[in-house]
């Protein structure tokens, strides 16, 4: 059966119990994380305009975002994600994003912006720097991703070549389910949202991330990261990022990426 994934709240994710692991794990609670995201984001300057959480029904693997009162764009706003693992499925992830206006989507552009780390040694402070220094370079990952976004506009795509990327997402890349898949179809049919750039990548692009929204917080920004490298590199806009984080999962898609 598989696992119930639910909205909750920080109240209930703090009192989620800790779990007991051997000597080598170390033990990343959701509160610290929270606690110190928020901290840093308005030590930072920023508002948090808002703030979601979705946790499995154990609350072992929990995802948090907070949507940022940062005016640099029309259709784009910033914010802050985090996810989190308590069973040993997942590493901590964080990362500063975009979502649109419209839909509440949310995207990630590269491994400048999301950060992963293996919950063992010192894991728990290199969070707490982490979280950190993804604060201090918000602008920097925001702008690219606004960049990202005119560079997609410019991109007009037919609604066969729309097909032929929904077919290699899900076949090839596995970034959607089949319930996924046909959202996504449902919406290149009749979308629930205008993002005024009909016919284009950009259209289709927001199409995949409002699907992914409701991916398992343990795949979530994994499948958010991979659609956009997968775009970026299909469309030729990944030259401007510097990979700075080396991942086991970074190389897979990169070696995946580089078969094509």
């Amino acid at each position: 059966m598989a696992i119930r994934i639910k909205d909750t709240t920080r109240d209930y994710l703090c009192s989620v119990p800790l779990p007991v692991h051997a000597d080598t794990y170390t033990v990343i609670s959701h509160e610290s994380v929270m606690d110190y995201a928020v901290a840093q984001l308005v030590q930072a300057g920023f508002t948090i305009q808002d703030e979601s959480y979705r946790c499995t029904a154990d609350g072992n693997i929990a995802q948090g975002i907070y949507y940022l009162n940062h005016q640099g764009d029309d259709e784009l706003g910033m914010m802050f994600a985090w996810a989190n693992s308590y069973n040993k499925q997942m590493r901590f992830k964080c990362a500063i994003g975009g979502y649109v206006y419209t839909s509440l989507s949310s995207m990630f552009a590269s491994d400048m912006s999301v950060w992963g780390r293996k919950h063992t040694g010192s894991a728990d402070a290199e969070t707490i720097q982490t979280i950190s220094d993804q604060i201090a370079q918000a602008q920097f990952y925001f702008s690219k991703l606004v960049a990202d976004k005119a560079i997609m506009k410019n991109i007009s795509i037919t609604s066969r070549r729309a097909a032929e990327l929904l077919g290699v997402l899900f076949a090839e890349y596995e970034i959607l389910t089949t319930e996924q898949i046909s959202f996504v179809k449902g919406q290149m049919e009749k979308r629930l949202y205008y993002y005024n750039a009909t016919g284009t990548l950009w259209e289709f692009y927001n199409h995949v991330i409002l699907a992914l929204k409701k991916s398992h917080p343990r795949d979530w920004m994994e499948d958010q990261r991979k659609l956009h490298w997968f775009l970026a590199m299909e469309y030729d806009f990944a030259n401007c990022y510097t990979l700075t984080v080396s991942d086991t999962v970074q190389e897979e898609i990169l070696d995946s990426l580089a078969d094509n």
